[in-house]
């Protein structure tokens, strides 16, 4: 078996093995996991990353050729620096990182946004920094953000409309959460949305709690059931291109 073992530190060999059938990569990992030796076990999850990651990259250059084929994207995308910056802090956090399917499928978005034939000069700086924000989420904050998105705009579930029977939608938190995890699937188990609720206010995508103490249970009302302007735009940049 020792002269079948993956060298990590050698390209060829890693590039070789991700291009084997998915049945023979979980075997090998699989086959490594119950060998003896510890420095074999140390491997796995090594190529286990390196698996998933040439995945995502496989992904995202088919998504690319795909998009460009159908004139969605810009043939010389490459051409504006700061589209060459998003694509790097992509590239970068796919290195450093193994992001879940939905923050990838939001981060992909961003950057085709990004390089779409209408995008202009403004709307590459935003992709950008969008990018820069989304490496700070988790897929189920993507998630939350998308759900408050549908609501924003009227595409509420019906279960949430037959509790507000045609009132207008509260401004408290804890309605907030409420509706959120219903809309997301989770039933009345709004606690994952409570979980993940200060970090999208710190990062500006959802409005804070309410200045004035008399409405400390509420947040501050936006136009867009409280996604902030650059948390609505987040959103749109987010869901483009799913």
């Amino acid at each position: 078996m020792k002269k079948d073992l993956i060298k990590l530190d050698n390209e060829k060999s890693v590039m070789n093995f991700l291009r084997e059938p998915t049945v023979k990569i979980a075997e090998t990992i699989t086959g490594i996991l119950v060998a003896e030796q510890k420095d074999w076990k140390l491997s796995a999850g090594k190529l286990v990353q390196a698996v998933i990651k040439g995945g995502l990259l496989t992904q995202l250059g088919r998504e690319l050729e795909m998009y460009r084929n159908e004139g969605k994207i810009k043939e010389d995308y490459f051409a504006s620096n700061k589209n060459k910056a998003t694509l790097y802090e992509l590239l970068k956090f796919l290195d450093e990182e193994i992001p879940d399917e939905e923050l990838f499928k939001a981060m992909k978005s961003i950057f085709f946004s990004g390089i779409s034939v209408d995008a202009g000069a403004d709307e590459e700086l935003w992709a950008y920094e969008f990018l820069r924000t989304a490496k700070k989420l988790s897929g189920t904050e993507t998630l939350i953000l998308k759900a408050n998105l549908e609501i924003a705009q009227n595409r509420i579930n019906p279960e949430i409309k037959k509790r507000l029977d045609k009132s207008p939608l509260p401004h408290s938190r804890s309605a907030w959460r409420k509706f959120l995890a219903i809309q997301m699937g989770y039933g009345d188990f709004d606690a994952i949305v409570g979980k993940y609720e200060s970090n999208l206010e710190t990062l500006g995508l959802i409005s804070r709690r309410a200045e004035d103490n008399r409405f400390a249970k509420d947040f501050e009302p936006t136009q867009k059931y409280r996604l902030t302007e650059f948390g609505y735009k987040f959103c749109e940049f987010m869901t483009r291109y799913e």
